[in-house]
């Protein structure tokens, strides 16, 4: 009885194995005869995206489904990766985004005032944005660590892409009556905190190859905070308008060695030359709400971009809300900004930025399968989302919403 008993497990198990990679293929998607803008190379016209277990695991024309597949049929519309905005404040209060009257303050973390409920994550998602950094606002000079982070799901271990994702400058004044009041005194107090930084970290580091012998320095958050700045294992996202501001910006570079992404950017473009030598990166400003710029300011992405500058497109949301990140990217266009490239501003070149690259971005094999079909061209203002696929579930599906 005992050996039947054993020989009908065994036979039980060895069916389960035959049968693992049937079952395994219903969860997979098939994404099927649509013209696939991957973000890394020419469009595929009648592609075909096929994702399991959250990734992409094949692209291209000849991409068959698996039994037990879900087909979604993409005929006559756009595929995109999901869209990566490179500069938001929502996920928190906006009392939460800035500590005023402290003007240096490296060990605030957004990731403390994080409300992973936040209705406008929703918003931002069925608008075809599935990645987003966000953190402290402008009201210091130095406000905190950024966080990258998706815009859908419940698993937070997911969701989560970066705890640290950038350190937060802020250039210019921060109120009258107080230090500092010029860019002079902003760039002298950014530049003292950076050599206090550097002596803190000599301070930790004598004692450890001293043996670790007596007590340690005293802990600063501070200065721990900034020291992740200067060891590149975070980088500078730094607020800044005015070509003054940035060039002092890449004078601390040069001095400090950090890597600098400008966000905002409005005046990088007089200063091209400049942050394409340095290998410098830009987050440039929402054309959206900027349409009554001057023609020069509004063709600066094309200025940078032509000048060899990796950029990217942000809303600043709830500056704008999140959904229009594609059209300001189409604004681009209507200077001069490919729209292949201007796809990059707003996936390809957002991820590189942000530092999550290896995660999304890009519709590519191992990639995260987050992806965006539209019913027309991705930049074109009438069209509509049809669907979002989020880590290989559909998290949007517009036939399903009465939208």
């Amino acid at each position: 009885m005992i050996r039947a008993t054993r020989l009908l497990a065994t036979a039980i198990t060895a069916t389960a194995a035959l049968t693992l990679p049937l079952r395994a293929q219903v969860g997979a998607i098939l994404v099927r005869g649509g013209t696939i803008h991957t973000a890394a190379g020419a469009p595929i016209t009648n592609g075909s995206v096929l994702i399991r277990d959250g990734k992409i695991v094949a692209v291209g024309t000849n991409v068959s489904a698996p039994a037990g597949a879900r087909i979604i049929d993409a005929t006559g519309k756009t595929v995109i990766p999901g869209m990566i905005d490179n500069h938001s404040h929502i996920g928190a209060k906006s009392t939460d985004l800035n500590d005023s009257p402290m003007l240096i303050g490296p060990q605030h973390r957004f990731l403390d005032a994080l409300d992973w409920n936040d209705p406008d994550f929703q918003d931002a998602m069925e608008g075809g944005v599935t990645t987003i950094v966000t953190g402290p606002g402008s009201g210091e000079n130095v406000s905190g660590m950024a966080v990258v982070i998706k815009t859908f799901g419940t698993d937070y271990s997911k969701r989560m892409l970066l705890e640290k994702g950038g350190m937060k400058f802020a250039m210019g004044p921060k109120g009258r009556n107080r230090y500092p009041a010029t860019a002079m005194g902003v760039a002298a107090n950014l530049r003292q905190y950076l050599i206090k930084t550097q002596e803190y970290m000599a301070a930790q580091k004598k004692w450890e190859d001293d043996g670790k012998k007596g007590n340690p320095p005293a802990r600063d958050l501070g200065y721990e905070a900034m020291a992740d700045v200067l060891t590149h294992k975070t980088y500078v996202r730094a607020h800044v308008h005015a070509a003054t501001d940035i060039m002092t910006l890449l004078r601390l570079k040069d001095e400090f060695g950090f890597d600098l992404a400008l966000h905002h950017s409005t005046e990088a473009y007089k200063v091209a030359p400049e942050i394409a030598k340095r290998g410098v990166t830009a987050v440039v400003l929402p054309l959206g709400d900027r349409i009554g710029l001057s023609d020069d300011a509004m063709a600066g992405p094309y200025i940078l971009w032509k000048a060899g500058v990796k950029i990217a497109m942000h809303t600043d949301a709830p500056v704008i809300n999140q959904k229009w990140l594609r059209l300001c990217a189409a604004l681009a266009m209507r200077y001069g900004i490919p729209d292949e490239e201007a796809l990059k501003m707003v996936t390809a070149n957002a991820a590189e930025i942000a530092r999550v690259s290896d995660h999304v971005g890009t519709i590519a094999t191992g990639k995260d399968a987050d992806l965006v079909i539209f019913n027309g061209p991705w930049y074109e203002p009438k069209s509509r989302i049809d669907f979002v696929i989020g880590d290989g579930q559909v998290v949007y599906d517009r036939s399903k919403e009465g939208k």
